[in-house]
């Protein structure tokens, strides 16, 4: 059976054996990418999406839109009865 530090080196082994594979799976990943680009013409809305605007809720809406009062300053629109 292993002993304690020889599976920490076995183990920082594997790590850069790992890093090692996910660098050059992502290279090709990306040329990839950059490949269909170039041969599609790709937007960056098409590949990314369009971003988001923040939605607003109906009350913060009218909360910056403070409603008029109806004042009768002259009392010409009072109920004349």
């Amino acid at each position: 059976m292993a002993t304690y530090r020889e599976l920490l080196a076995q183990k920082r082994e594997l790590d850069e054996r790992i890093e090692a594979a996910r660098a050059e799976a992502a290279h090709e990943a990306l040329a990839s990418v950059r490949a269909a680009i170039a041969e599609f013409g790709f937007t960056p809305e098409e590949v990314f999406g369009k971003p988001r605007r923040e939605k607003t809720t109906r009350g913060a809406r009218r909360a910056h839109k403070p409603e008029r009062a109806n004042l009768d300053l002259f009392g010409d629109t009072a109920d004349k009865t």
